[in-house]
């Protein structure tokens, strides 16, 4: 009896730019990429969040990746890219959005391609949505844990923010997005 050798699987993941520094996340889990968007500024929402978008009808929170990475690779560039990517919160789907600086090409990394994340201090929140580092040309790709770029309450939160969005011009919020003073 002689053994089949199953090829490794390659999986397939969007790239976009962000303060320099080359990221990737998995391409099944990104909706759309949208250019050139208007965000709708949201008061009082939380610092990582930059605003809230309509995306099918509905408020989308936009989180501002650059704040969530920290000071040190935050852009310069205005950021006029928004990826719309599919997260799990308490295993319930919903849509957030990324900001980046410019999406880039597609790439494939295979198993072998893949090397863990190091730590990046006791005091950076990437050591929790840093999934591991991809070998791509002559360079690295940081790949990002879409699930955990936020954690639950701030999922939440962020949610509950976007919903309080005017995000058609001229339109009236909705009554139940208005509370008493």
């Amino acid at each position: 009896m002689t053994l089949a050798v199953v090829p490794e699987q390659a999986v397939r993941y969007a790239t976009f730019l962000l303060g320099g520094e080359h990221y990737a996340v998995p391409e099944g889990c990104v909706r759309e990429v949208l250019g050139n968007v208007a965000v709708t500024h949201v008061a009082a929402a939380p610092r990582f969040m930059r605003g809230a978008i309509g995306v099918g009808g509905k408020p989308v929170a936009v989180v501002d990746l650059g704040s969530r990475l920290g000071q040190a690779f935050r852009s310069t560039a205005a950021r006029t890219v928004v990826l719309v990517v599919e997260v799990h919160r308490e295993g319930q789907p919903m849509l957030l959005g990324l900001t980046a600086d410019t999406v880039g090409q597609s790439v494939e990394l295979y198993p072998r391609d893949v090397v863990a994340a190091p730590s990046f201090g006791s005091t950076s929140p990437m050591d929790s949505f840093i999934a591991g580092m991809g070998r791509h040309g002559e360079g690295l790709v940081l790949l990002l844990d879409v699930d955990r770029i936020l954690s639950s309450s701030e999922l939440l939160a962020a949610e509950e923010f976007a919903a309080c969005a005017e995000l058609t011009p001229g339109s009236r919020p909705s009554r139940t997005n208005l509370r008493p003073v």
